[in-house]
């Protein structure tokens, strides 16, 4: 279905938003810039946002919404291996790391604006959505420990939350640096390798 005006403008003004941000930062930027940029009227942009929080908040929750797709289309139960699961592993790396490269401004808001904003809805929000892959990566380990080829003894939540975090760092690093195709390259054998070697059955 073909979307409405309003619909067609408000997502303009949340790409414009998504722009202004990651170039001037939250702090810095302005309503007036978000509006200059589509050469619109302050009034135009009331008309869907209350103020800068209210469209940082639609932002950030149009990145979430994006990185949680990618990550949850996988189906956890599938891997019947050590070597399928490395294979959904390498899979994911490929989702989040293209995710963040083709768009290097979700890296910067998700990564360092959001955390510089003192607002504890927005925090709570962030935070949730590592939590929600950190579950999502549980029942990878849980199927593995099912299915015989994961370690028995396992940390499971903890160990889904470390296998998590260390994805987003290596997402945050790969976008930032001066050779991103082969830091992805290492990033990915080395977490890859770290996560194999640490819940593979002995």
């Amino acid at each position: 279905m073909e979307p409405t005006l309003a619909t067609r403008r408000r997502n303009e003004i949340l790409e414009a938003a998504l722009k202004v941000f990651s170039e001037r930062g939250y702090h810095a930027a302005k309503i007036e810039d978000i509006a200059a940029e589509l050469e619109i009227g302050h009034g135009t942009f009331y008309r869907y946002f209350k103020n800068k929080l209210d469209i940082f908040n639609h932002v950030v929750d149009d990145i979430v919404r994006m990185i949680t797709e990618l990550v949850t289309d996988i189906n956890p139960h599938e891997a019947e291996t050590l070597d399928e699961y490395r294979q959904q592993l390498d899979m994911i790396g490929d989702r989040l790391f293209g995710l963040f490269d083709s768009n290097p401004s979700f890296s910067r808001i998700i990564f360092y604006e959001a955390f510089g904003i003192e607002d504890k809805d927005l925090r709570e929000r962030i935070q949730g959505v590592f939590d929600l892959i950190g579950r999502y990566i549980e029942l990878y380990l849980e199927n593995g420990i099912a299915k015989g080829y994961m370690r028995e003894d396992l940390h499971v939540k903890e160990s889904a939350l470390a296998i998590g975090g260390a994805l987003f760092e290596a997402c945050k690093r790969v976008v930032s640096s001066s050779d991103p195709e082969r830091d992805l390259v290492v990033w990915k054998e080395t977490i890859i390798t770290l996560i194999i070697q640490g819940v593979s059955k002995r």
